[in-house]
């Protein structure tokens, strides 16, 4: 199998209804010699930020001079970005071997289950320091909790997939706090319900718990965890928290596991973090956010009010099986009009539907490139241009934008 071939397998290898055990994966490692065991993982859980979080520690390592792994998903523009090393995506060829050896010893192992194990295996080959690996779906019951990390890491938990995680913020924490291990360090920004529970596992693993800590920003620059003068590459206020809580976890590594991360490698490391699609411009008016639920949406919209434009013109789209009503409801107050398309996923919302809590002007262009396209020939000195809703629709349009693709 070529490289789009191999994806095609894989695409063919997504349930319609996500099963989440623990099983299955832990087998198909065993029988490729259980990978992961070798590897020294930090692992990230929790509703949003996760992502953020992931590519600020991997860059702090990397510029203290650790070979460093990252795993994450879904991809925002090419598949290979899941596994990365250093900064450098999997290269297609090295994919198609990858899916190959594990193609080989598969049974009948889920789309994620098969994706993870790959990454395991490679991380292994090229026999790397660390890898930060990011949680696919919950916490307890994910593919990705078969690991012993050394640090176990839960960003601000909300309600999302409430179908599969519960229906409260108590029992989608016990979800992601399942990811907490025997005696492993716990760092986390949470407060409240969720702290609550996180608090009640710790203590039960004997795990010592970190709260991250509060930030103060002067000129641009930031002090955290007694750390000065630092300086964030990422866009967005709300970046701040995702970077307390990235270096509360540089500072448990450094001190339980005594690695050299010295201050000069902190302030790299978080200068030169890059996750696109996140608060990211484009160009100076138009702005690409992947706010796929309420929680991601209000943080954008508060984002968005500390913006100067005269008017704001929203390309959205939204999968079905979140909360879109009440994204809708945050974001439909401060659009002058509204472009309502459907990404490239089976799990996307139809436009119609979407169209029902529009709640102004709108418009409906099925497709995201030439949404895309309608809305930067509306768009006038002065005003901004949004494409927000998914990370379907905000990697299509990103291509488009970029790439002219």
């Amino acid at each position: 199998m070529d490289y789009n071939q191999t994806l095609e397998y894989l695409y063919s290898l997504e349930p319609k209804k996500w099963k989440l055990e623990l099983g299955p994966i832990s087998a198909l490692l065993e029988r490729l010699g259980n990978p992961h065991k070798w590897l020294k993982c930090i692992h990230v859980a929790g509703t949003n930020g996760k992502g953020s979080v992931c590519a600020m520690i991997s860059s702090v390592l990397r510029e203290a001079g650790y070979k460093t792994g990252r795993y994450n998903s879904p991809h925002l523009e090419r598949f290979t970005e899941r596994i990365v090393i250093n900064g450098k995506e999997i290269s297609e060829k090295k994919f198609v071997e990858l899916a190959k050896k594990v193609k080989a010893v598969y049974s009948s192992e889920s789309f994620f289950e098969f994706i993870t194990s790959m990454a395991f295996l490679y991380f292994k080959e090229e026999k790397v320091d660390f890898v930060v690996l990011e949680v696919g779906l919950g916490g307890r019951l994910d593919a990705t909790n078969v690991i012993d990390p050394l640090v176990s890491v839960i960003t601000d938990i909300d309600l999302e997939h409430t179908g599969y995680l519960g229906s409260t913020i108590k029992k989608i924490a016990f979800e992601k706090s399942g990811i907490i291990k025997e005696g492993r360090p716990v760092i986390t920004s949470n407060d409240k319900g969720a702290l609550e529970v996180i608090r009640k596992i710790s203590k039960e693993k004997n795990a010592p718990l970190y709260l991250a800590k509060g930030f103060r920003k002067e000129d641009g620059k930031f002090s955290v965890n007694g750390h000065d003068n630092l300086h964030l590459g990422l866009k967005g206020g709300f970046q701040l928290m995702n970077a307390a809580v990235a270096v509360a976890a540089i500072d448990v590594l450094k001190e339980k596991y005594k690695l050299h991360i010295d201050e000069k490698a902190l302030k790299n490391g978080l200068d030169k973090a890059k996750w696109p699609g996140r608060f990211e411009f484009i160009k100076k008016n138009v702005l690409l956010d992947c706010a796929h639920n309420p929680a991601g949406m209000k943080v954008l919209v508060n984002e968005l009010k500390r913006l100067e434009y005269k008017r704001l013109i929203v390309v959205v789209g939204i999968l079905k099986d979140k909360d879109y009503k009440s994204m809708l409801r945050l974001l439909s107050p401060l659009a002058s009009y509204l472009i309502i398309t459907r990404p490239n996923a089976e799990r996307a919302a139809e436009p119609e539907e979407l169209a029902k809590y529009a709640g102004r002007d709108y418009e409906i262009i099925g497709n995201v490139g030439k949404a895309v396209e309608k809305a930067r020939a509306m768009l006038k000195k002065d005003e901004l241009m949004l494409v927000c809703g998914s990370i379907y629709t905000v990697g299509e349009a990103r291509k488009g934008l970029i790439h002219g693709s």
